[in-house]
């Protein structure tokens, strides 16, 4: 398996990039996941279909968070 280096210089992003784009993806999914819990506690009956969407954000940031080298 490639070290973050390699992967970096292949793909040409600076380690300060990576550790920017980590962390905007960490603030988002925090953020998406503080929506989902005030919709689901909300008096109203919750959006099911916008919680769904939150949830799909959710799954699809931290999948790319896998993916990006620490």
């Amino acid at each position: 398996m490639p070290s973050s280096h390699n992967i970096s210089r292949h793909i040409n992003i600076s380690e300060a990039e990576i550790r920017a784009l980590r962390l905007r993806l960490q603030t988002e999914i925090t953020w998406l996941s503080r929506q989902v819990e005030d919709l689901q506690g909300a008096d109203d009956a919750p959006d099911l279909s916008l919680v769904q969407t939150y949830r799909e954000m959710i799954f699809s940031r931290r999948a790319l968070l896998g993916r990006i080298p620490r």
